[in-house]
């Protein structure tokens, strides 16, 4: 025995302090006191199945609706960035303050953007989408 395990009782066994195999697994609190048995995890009863809904539409949207829309607002963030870089703005504040002027330049017209693309689905325009389709929630 070394001097760091002498007042050990079981320090030169290899297994010493471990539960011989096949012994239950106890929730002791390794003082030596009588152990207990570890209480099984509890689960949560199954939850009942979510009712069916209907698939959204396949078919791809028609996106030449909306390719004016998004045309018109990239010209508009091109241009800012143009201006902003003659002025001799650093090309990254250029870029970052051109978007925010862009968005809000052009925030009407992604509105109209918006309508245009629920015409084109067949949503009535103006009401908001069903839950299960609407994919900003």
């Amino acid at each position: 025995m070394t001097r760091r395990n002498a007042g050990r009782p079981n320090a030169g066994r290899p297994n010493a302090g471990r539960p011989p195999a096949g012994a239950k697994r106890t929730a002791g609190s390794g003082d030596g006191s009588v152990p207990r048995p570890v209480p099984a995890a509890r689960r949560s009863p199954p939850e009942p199945a979510a009712p069916d809904r209907t698939a959204p539409d396949p078919t791809p949207p028609n996106l030449r609706v909306q390719l004016p829309y998004f045309a018109a607002r990239i010209a508009v963030l091109v241009m800012v960035l143009v201006v902003l870089l003659i002025l001799g703005v650093n090309p990254v504040l250029a870029l970052l303050s051109g978007l925010v002027i862009a968005g809000v330049l052009t925030y009407p017209l992604g509105r109209m953007q918006r309508r245009a693309a629920e015409r084109a689905a067949g949503r009535p325009v103006g009401k908001p989408a069903a839950p299960s389709d609407n994919p900003r929630s």
